[in-house]
């Protein structure tokens, strides 16, 4: 008979493999809870509080498509003495719905937020019933890449969990910092913000060109991204109907923006007595270039993340809890905007100008035209097909109407 294991050996040991259960009808799954960005959580304890995140890298196996993966992972708080308390240990499932053969290598990455700080021992084992097909290859840590570029870097980040019953040892870190690969923490701030400073600079440059007062344009469009970041959130609201957490930066949208930039833009232009669509065509290249730098603070972040495929031409991306190749929707939209920018930038700085505001009008139908277009890439579902055809054809017909007004005046 064997001697009995110490605390220690047991610790180390982990928790004894099992078959994981097949879920109960009305069992509640804590799994499901999303991980990624915009999970519903105190802003407080998102980004002050320790959280323990942990990675399990995948190989999908070929010729199998679109059975769920899941991943049980399961810790304990190393020297923790007594009783487990709350903070102490941890057992969650991730689910990956559908996985693509040859898409490459697969991350899924898990985060506990609101446990006890310093060090922790975490396994991860595949969580598949009696008789299931685990349609994916365990990779043991990261790849390395094929080629050199950014997954040197991203591939690296987060805690590489071995599955089996070894268990691999994490510490914790701040909920703002502690992600998973191909995440940078705190990146889609600093992004926006040069954005906005590079459109500012641009708009400053063509408002002197126009003979505009610089000073009171500067003012005008700052008030209105205020009024613009405000809007994209309660459009992103609008759009969950209410069901949204996390910190406010973690769900805004685009439109929004627009749209509350522009209620602003058009009283503060009366009072100020300044051209309306002078204005806005001088503002519309700063705006788009600001919008392309933007778009890879939202890579960088993981949000609008493309479609998982396996074609050649996408990149590897993550969508803050799922890394893989996907469709590359956020550099396509930036590379959009940087030519509808340029584009805008050649039509203000000819001569003669076209009729006022039918560069920046022209420049939004164009941009509309070129989101929907990408939208069916996206890794999220759409609600309604017709919203996004009815969006695209409306903003076509501008985009056709204002091209003649500006050639015929």
């Amino acid at each position: 008979m064997p001697p009995p294991k110490t605390r220690r050996q047991r610790q180390l040991a982990g928790p004894r493999a099992q078959p994981a259960a097949q879920p109960r009808p009305g069992a509640e799954q804590p799994a499901t809870a999303p991980s990624g960005p915009g999970c519903a959580e105190g802003a407080g304890q998102q980004l002050l509080g320790h959280a323990v995140t942990a990675t399990c890298w995948l190989d999908p196996d070929d010729g199998i498509q679109g059975h769920p993966v899941s991943v049980s992972f399961s810790g304990r708080r190393t020297r923790a003495s007594g009783r487990p308390r709350r903070g102490d240990r941890f057992d969650r499932v991730e689910t990956i719905d559908g996985l693509v053969p040859g898409s490459g290598p697969v991350s899924i990455t898990m985060k506990v937020p609101d446990v006890a700080p310093g060090e922790w021992t975490v396994w991860a084992r595949p969580a598949a019933g009696p008789g299931q097909i685990w349609p994916a290859k365990p990779l043991p840590s990261p790849p390395r890449p094929r080629r050199p570029g950014f997954g040197r870097v991203l591939w690296s980040k987060g805690n590489a969990v071995r599955t089996g019953n070894t268990g691999t040892r994490v510490t914790t870190r701040l909920g703002a910092v502690a992600t998973g690969p191909g995440l940078v923490p705190a990146s889609w701030v600093p992004m926006v913000a040069l954005g906005v400073v590079a459109a500012l600079a641009v708009q400053a440059i063509l408002a002197g060109r126009a003979h505009l007062n610089v000073g009171v344009a500067l003012v005008i469009s700052l008030a209105a991204s205020v009024a613009g970041a405000a809007a994209a959130r309660i459009w992103y609201l609008a759009l969950n109907r209410g069901k949204a957490g996390g910190i406010p930066t973690q769900g805004l949208c685009i439109q929004g923006f627009i749209v509350g930039a522009v209620v602003v833009l058009i009283p503060a232009l009366a009072l100020a007595g300044l051209p309306a669509g002078r204005f806005l065509d001088v503002s519309a290249p700063g705006l788009f270039f600001g919008m392309a730098i933007g778009r890879q603070g939202c890579f960088l972040h993981g949000c609008c993340a493309g479609r998982v495929t396996a074609s050649r031409w996408g990149i590897w991306a993550s969508d803050g809890r799922v890394g893989a190749r996907r469709a590359p929707t956020q550099q396509l939209e930036s590379l959009a905007c940087l030519l509808i920018g340029l584009a805008a930038l050649l039509l203000v700085l000819q001569a003669p100008r076209p009729a006022a505001g039918t560069v920046f009008i022209g420049a939004l139908a164009a941009y509309t035209v070129g989101r929907q277009l990408l939208f069916p890439y996206r890794a999220e579902a759409r609600r309604s097909s017709f919203g996004r055809v009815a969006s695209m054809l409306a903003a076509g017909l501008v985009l056709i109407a204002d091209i003649a007004v500006a050639i015929l005046t």
